[in-house]
């Protein structure tokens, strides 16, 4: 309070703090234009929590644990993958009967494989398509294209697996 009582040191400690007001927006400005990109370290989270759908708490019958239906596991991962992308994994892996969701034992998905060289490409809808070609013994050869969109984050929207060329691939 004692600054209030002479001029120059009030205006000296409002011109201040207008500069840390000015220095915090442009602070969050920063972090709002970071939130835009899809990063490659965004990629591979949202790679990775889309695959931990598939690998829920079982018990010994393969009854996932703690969620009892198809409509909340989609509602569970709602922040990684839209309901229209995640419906046919679910459909095809998870079953609801005797009043639980149960897993049905298979192999996962072809899927992203982090470390292995993709390509980027920006739509016109500011939507991100990443597209990799992978091969793993249970797949063989294979292209994975995976859709973003932004909202508030980043969102798996769509998923298409494609053969390699020259190959056939019988997925979902």
């Amino acid at each position: 309070y004692q600054a209030v009582a002479e001029d120059g040191s009030y205006r000296s400690m409002q011109s201040m703090e207008k500069t840390i007001v000015i220095k915090e927006d442009i602070v969050q400005l920063d972090r709002a234009t970071e939130q835009h990109l899809l990063t490659e370290d965004v990629i591979i989270d949202k790679a990775e929590a889309f695959i931990n759908i598939f690998l829920q708490d079982i018990d010994q019958d393969y009854k996932v644990k703690g969620i009892s239906t198809k409509e909340a596991l989609i509602d569970r991962y709602q922040d990684i993958v839209s309901k229209q992308a995640v419906q046919p994994y679910i459909d095809y892996y998870f079953e609801e009967h005797d009043g639980g969701l149960y897993i049905v034992p298979t192999e996962l998905p072809p899927w992203f494989i982090s470390g292995n060289p993709y390509e980027v490409t920006q739509l016109d809808n500011g939507n991100v398509v990443i597209e990799q070609e992978n091969e793993i013994d249970l797949y063989g050869r294979y292209r994975i294209l995976i859709e973003f969109s932004q909202e508030d984050n980043w969102q798996i929207v769509r998923i298409e697996h494609l053969p390699a060329e020259d190959e056939q691939l019988d997925l979902i």
